[in-house]
């Protein structure tokens, strides 16, 4: 079937993606901004490509009933890819984990559900198996006032993601406290958390989850960990007050540069092959009962290409179902236990704040 469409299919999650998803009997139609680097990937998979700004989006949706966006950081391209869709009525799946663009497609639910278009960002690593956590977290213990999450990484990141991160840095930490977010400072809260392989130290994000999990499961209260040494935790916390260095323009294009001379790819096919990511989470209700959960699941790329997919192909069939929805309201908190390689949820003592 060629009704799906990749966008940013040249891009590294794009272009595992795109390779997935032949491999898996699929023939999307690939896209992007750039003819000269779609042309390739599309002749050696023998796929159709479309190349447009997405700004241009609206004029290139004939014949596609879902789009697929990989192309980051997402605040340069969910917008105008939404618009399209709604207008086209095409689905629209990506893999971000901005929470400006969450937030962007609860703001256009109505549109999308007048329209008949499901809105799931975050298909990928972030959110899927955080969300689903949280799901199984606020099924578990229903009372649940506070909803902890936290995530260790366990690759060397892509330049998408890279750049994505960096960008936040400006704008600092984000916790959600009686439904609302709250802004604070780089390395707000440094604690040792239980992930299936050993505890380690982690530290406070704005990671997707802090907005979503409060519409997943309607808890009011919630932060979003990721492990790194203690050190970089640290610098995090002490740097907070300079993060809005970040902005200007200059250090701005030295950070780009850094970001194409470190980061030019992600993992390669062995260590996707290899590395595992954990996840753990703890709902807590009033009068202090707690319980926690924590699993692994394959590489974060690995992962976020099953992820991605699967969800762009359910959409696919999809005509009963409209507005912003989650990855575990579309699909259920056990959506990401039924992916290859990815264990079962199992209960830990909390972790010690």
């Amino acid at each position: 079937m060629q009704d799906m469409m990749i966008y940013g299919a040249y891009g590294y999650t794009g272009e595992l993606t795109a390779r997935e998803a032949v491999r898996r009997g699929e023939r999307p139609i690939l896209a992007g901004r750039s003819d000269a680097k779609l042309k390739p990937l599309a002749e050696e998979l023998d796929l159709p490509f479309r190349a447009f700004d997405v700004t241009e989006a609206a004029s290139q949706l004939d014949g596609v009933k879902v789009l697929l966006n990989c192309a980051g950081p997402f605040a340069r391209t969910a917008p105008a890819l939404i618009d399209a869709c709604i207008a086209a009525g095409v689905h629209y799946v990506d893999i971000t984990g901005e929470i400006a663009i969450f937030a962007h497609c609860q703001e256009r639910d109505a549109d999308a559900r007048a329209a008949g278009v499901i809105l799931c960002p975050g298909a990928g690593f972030d959110i899927v198996p955080t969300d689903c956590l949280a799901a199984e977290l606020k099924a578990r213990l229903p009372e649940a006032e506070t909803i902890n999450l936290a995530f260790s990484f366990g690759t060397k990141p892509s330049i998408g993601t890279a750049t994505t991160a960096i960008e936040a840095m400006k704008d600092g930490g984000m916790i959600r406290r009686d439904h609302k977010l709250v802004p604070v400072g780089n390395g707000y809260r440094i604690r040792r958390i239980s992930f299936p392989d050993g505890r380690q130290w982690a530290v406070t994000l704005p990671w997707g989850d802090v907005y979503t999990s409060g519409v997943s499961t309607g808890v009011p209260n919630g932060m979003v960990y990721a492990a790194v040494p203690l050190p970089m935790a640290l610098a995090m916390r002490l740097t907070s007050p300079f993060r809005g260095l970040t902005a200007k323009p200059a250090i701005r294009t030295r950070l780009d540069r850094m970001v194409k001379k470190f980061f030019s790819g992600g993992p390669d096919d062995a260590a996707r092959a290899t590395q595992r990511t954990e996840f753990w989470g703890e709902a807590i209700a009033p009068g202090g009962k707690r319980l926690a959960l924590h699993f692994s699941a394959p590489n974060v790329y690995s992962l976020t290409v099953d992820t991605c997919f699967e969800i762009a192909r359910w959409c696919q069939s999809q005509s009963g179902h409209a507005g912003f929805q989650t990855p575990s309201m579309l699909l259920g908190a056990d959506f990401i236990t039924s992916r290859p390689e990815v264990t079962a949820m199992t209960e830990v003592g909390a972790a010690a704040a």
